[in-house]
């Protein structure tokens, strides 16, 4: 005696909401890589942005703030 009963056969409902599903995690995972791909853009426009800040402001001229930031750097 086999202690399970048997799975229904699925209905039209059952594998359209399953197709409807796969649709749904397909756009999904297509969004979450556009939007990687967007970020890592972004990342890179950042990079490049804090190259130039960098390059335009003398090491000489540091105010307070950097002086300070470097000074708990250092304490860490």
């Amino acid at each position: 005696m086999w202690p399970f009963r048997k799975r229904p056969q699925p209905t039209e409902h059952d594998i359209a909401t399953a197709v409807n599903v796969r649709e749904r995690v397909t756009d999904l995972e297509d969004a979450i890589e556009h939007l990687n791909r967007r970020f890592a853009r972004l990342q890179q426009q950042v990079t490049r942005w804090s190259r130039e800040y960098d390059e335009d402001t003398d090491e000489d001229e540091q105010t307070e703030f950097q002086e300070l930031l470097e000074q708990k750097r250092r304490a860490q």
